[in-house]
């Protein structure tokens, strides 16, 4: 009995020994991210889970929350860690260090089937001007010129909450144009007609534009808070990330979404 006690409580303060985790993701960024329920489904979500399975002293909690109020956690040191930002030292110095990319991503121009200047070959920002973009709240394209011509007045930008209110005031003719990740548009599309947000006929009143840019997303770290442990994760990430592509594992969770790799 004095045995089965002993290593009772053994277990326990094992238990209590791991150091609980909390890191936050986009609650509105699917196939990427996204909240169902008060779980957080999506590749990323998928590839945090994988990694940090094996870190066996951190007990790992995935919050979801909206991407403006997370980016503003991590800038206070509020919250420890946040998925997926790109890498953007200069303009957001409060989030360090990075992990290494965890996917590759490609940032396109969607527009409604009016705006003739759509096309691959399009330039963008400059073909662009006098159109409205509705754009995802907190969602940074990398693009100074475009941001210029927002600046000047010669874009327009509306913030709208995700894709999903994007597409459906594209259809509706109540912006002109959007930027985000294809595949995440894609399927958000793909979502909307299966749920009849939306008809297969809308599908063609949406044209795919130019890729503007390839991105990767990342486990970004808060600079501030009192996270003693951020340097001995973030390291720990790092390998067992490395492990998982090593494995081809990113591409099967990648299916597991989309049926088949976008590469």
């Amino acid at each position: 009995m004095r045995l089965w006690c002993c290593l009772l409580m053994g277990v326990c303060l094992l238990a209590q020994a791991k150091t609980r985790v909390e890191i936050l993701a986009d609650a509105s960024y699917p196939p990427y991210s996204w909240q169902e329920g008060e779980e957080v489904r999506g590749i990323y979500a998928d590839i945090v889970r994988q990694v940090t399975a094996s870190m066996e002293e951190y007990e790992v909690v995935i919050k979801p929350v909206p991407w403006r109020r997370g980016l503003s956690m991590i800038e206070q040191g509020a919250a420890f860690a946040i998925f997926p930002p790109y890498y953007m030292p200069d303009s957001r110095p409060w989030i360090w260090p990075y992990s290494q990319p965890m996917l590759d991503e490609e940032l396109v121009v969607m527009c409604g089937e009016g705006v003739a200047v759509n096309t691959p070959q399009a330039r963008f920002p400059g073909d662009y001007q006098g159109l409205r973009f509705g754009i995802n709240a907190g969602f940074a394209i990398g693009s100074p010129p475009f941001w210029q011509l927002v600046k000047e007045r010669k874009i327009e930008v509306e913030e709208v909450k995700g894709n999903r209110e994007n597409l459906l005031k594209i259809v509706r003719g109540r912006v002109d144009c959007t930027v985000n990740d294809r595949l995440s548009l894609l399927f958000e599309l793909l979502n909307m007609i299966q749920n009849k947000q939306l008809a297969v006929a809308d599908m063609s009143r949406l044209k795919q534009g130019p890729v503007i840019s390839r991105e990767q997303g990342f486990l970004g770290y808060s600079r501030k808070g009192a996270f003693p442990f951020r340097e001995d994760f973030a390291g720990q990430f790092d390998k067992g990330l490395y492990q998982l592509k090593k494995q081809d594992g990113i591409r099967a969770i990648v299916e597991k979404y989309l049926g088949k790799s976008p590469r």
